[in-house]
């Protein structure tokens, strides 16, 4: 195993030693947590990654892999805010149509600053990018979504869960803050409640589902799934899924009828004979090699 940070950085090389892969990890969690200073020496400032997990994603898909590497997989554990600085990105930020008149000139203000830091930070490859580059590659990717689950639901639900979630992340940061920190935090959430309207709440829902489609289809166009972490409860559960498919899974080899070695994208169909129930999890596509 190996481990890359949002970073895009190669914290742990590929090795045996659960040693060395369960201190690169907790190293992750003592950088985020941070050290207070004794006497005011010494101390270490909180320092969260970059979010550029896409970017890592294809530095892992391009450079992490060679050809004698049978089954290559990545588990892409990952929120997916950096959907938004992909170059063509789906995220598209605009005003709300129907906002009160007191908050329009101050969310027209927001969203000027959200496309201003959308073109700032924009990275060089797309989201199709992301794709191709795992359909052209042989690994199989499992997507861990660290968010709550959106997809499929009723929109009444989806905004009993946006609220569920905002009010854990409330407690999450108090909990973390100093008392004057605290404090602070109450007052621009109080702030940040006023402005929830129904529209601006549509706008984030949208937001919200783009980016848990990207995920979900990353993984299943790659042969492997999607699961939401939404409890830390969920871990094992779903790690040990991962590991269970694993162990299931075959390699498929064979003699196309078109011979050409055009590089083209080939369509390809997997299913149990006599069994249409069975449900498989596989690549539905491949390029064919180049001349």
């Amino acid at each position: 195993m190996a481990i890359v940070t949002d970073d895009v950085d190669l914290l742990v090389d590929f090795t045996n030693d659960k040693r060395a892969l369960k201190k690169g990890l907790e190293s992750l969690l003592e950088r985020n947590r941070g050290a207070k200073s004794f006497l005011g020496v010494g101390g270490k400032r909180q320092r969260f990654g970059r979010s550029a997990q896409f970017s890592a994603l294809m530095a892992t898909l391009n450079e992490a892999f060679d050809d004698e590497d049978q089954h290559p997989v990545i588990v892409f554990q990952t929120d997916g805010d950096e959907l938004e600085y992909l170059r063509n990105s789906a995220i598209v930020y605009e005003v709300p149509a129907g906002l009160p008149p007191e908050l329009l000139s101050e969310v027209q203000e927001e969203v000027e600053q959200k496309k201003r830091l959308q073109r700032a930070l924009m990275t060089e490859f797309s989201l199709d990018d992301v794709y191709r580059a795992a359909e052209k590659s042989r690994a199989t990717i499992y997507s861990i979504i660290p968010r709550t689950r959106l997809l499929d639901l009723t929109h009444d639900e989806q905004i009993r869960r946006l609220e569920a979630e905002d009010s854990r992340s409330v407690a999450t940061w108090a909990e973390a803050s100093s008392e004057k920190a605290r404090n602070n935090f109450k007052v621009l959430e109080e702030q940040r409640r006023r402005k929830l309207t129904p529209e601006i709440l549509q706008a984030r829902i949208d937001q919200e589902l783009k980016i848990q489609h990207a995920l979900v289809d990353l993984a299943k166009l790659s042969g492997g799934w999607a699961e939401f972490l939404e409890t830390k409860s969920q871990t094992a559960t779903i790690y040990n899924r991962i590991l269970a498919d694993l162990n299931q899974r075959y390699i498929i080899g064979y003699y196309p009828t078109n011979k050409d070695h055009d590089g083209k994208k080939r369509q390809i169909t997997i299913a149990v004979k006599g069994h249409p129930d069975y449900l498989i999890s596989s690549r539905k596509s491949y390029y064919a090699p180049s001349r």
